[in-house]
């Protein structure tokens, strides 16, 4: 119950900000927009703005739509012009269906492209006054007789490349190992001032995913160091932020 208010506001900001992107471009283009929801169902309260689209928020709140003048239901290339059909000359300059391809193709992936820069954005924002972990990947321990201990994996050994994938963040170790589709891993790491390669076949652990699920993980049996528990969280530049955000 603690989380479903903080839940029901992050849901509600996604869903604007994904509809937003259909009804901006929409707008752009010309098409008349009668209804703007947040949530499904019956409406909780609303209002029309000068334009004529009804703002309003529902009792559903799981997703939200961006409705069109004149938009129904149609399928066949008949049932399309009669609906056409019932338009006067000026209201038919707002409907979606008459829209060049272009223009009908940018209004339908404005949605997805707006979430994809609002999580850009909010990433950026978190390398810019939060900051990146970069606590470097240091071995503190090698279990006996794992897949790492085998491979000859030593304690103080610094992981710098996972399959050709960089190592930034103590945090990446544990990704880049499971989104690894080689049945032996390449570690490159670093030893006295030198650099070293070893392959490593992991095993397979039963584990949950992130909502619950049986899933397999993959286990090499290492423990990385952290000084005193603590990240080594650095904020970073407005241009590695972004890039960051993107990788």
């Amino acid at each position: 119950m603690n989380y479903l208010i903080p839940f029901l506001i992050l849901i509600t900001i996604v869903v604007f900000i994904h509809e937003y992107g259909h009804y901006y471009f929409a707008k752009k283009y010309g098409v008349g927009i009668t209804d703007f929801s947040i949530g499904f169902g019956r409406e909780i309260f609303g209002w029309n703005d000068k334009s004529g689209t009804r703002w309003k928020i529902c009792w559903i709140p799981l997703g939200g739509y961006v409705k069109f003048f004149g938009d129904r239901n149609v399928f066949s290339q008949s049932e399309q012009q009669e609906l056409i059909d019932q338009y006067n000359d000026e209201d038919k300059k707002k409907l979606f269906i008459l829209k060049p391809l272009y223009q009908r193709a940018i209004i339908v992936a404005a949605g997805p492209l707006a979430n994809f820069l609002l999580a850009i954005l909010i990433f950026t924002m978190i390398n810019l006054f939060i900051g990146k972990d970069m606590t470097p990947a240091i071995i503190d321990e090698v279990q006996k007789d794992s897949p790492a201990f085998v491979s000859g994996l030593k304690k103080n050994d610094k992981i710098l490349f996972i399959d050709d994938r960089k190592v930034e963040s103590i945090l990446e170790v544990s990704t880049f190992i499971n989104i690894s589709t080689s049945e032996q891993i390449e570690f490159k790491i670093l030893r006295n001032d030198q650099e070293l390669s070893v392959l490593i076949k992991p095993n397979l652990v039963d584990a949950t995913d992130s909502l619950g699920n049986p899933a397999k993980k993959r286990m090499i049996g290492i423990k990385l160091f952290v000084l005193e528990n603590e990240f080594n969280r650095q904020p970073l530049g407005p241009s590695k932020a972004i890039y960051y955000s993107l990788k």
